[in-house]
């Protein structure tokens, strides 16, 4: 644990963060955590490694990689 910790940077999410996962839940069918992490992947502009189907929807805002084809 010890070792992840440090490579892991932890933050807050922010009003921005949080307008934007509420509006992608609305927008999706997909549980409120999911939400957050498109929304925190949109605004780093990073890209999600997920098997998740809600996640890897066609035609979403954020970037993601599906984990079950590799």
């Amino acid at each position: 644990m010890r070792d992840i910790r440090a490579a892991l940077a932890v933050e807050l999410p922010t009003v921005s963060v949080i307008r934007q996962a509420a509006a992608i839940k609305a927008a999706h069918p997909m549980a409120y955590p999911d939400a957050f992490a498109a929304a925190i992947a949109i605004a780093h502009g990073g890209e999600l490694w997920i098997g998740d189907p809600e996640l890897l929807a066609p035609d979403v805002p954020w970037r993601s990689l599906d984990l079950r084809a590799l």
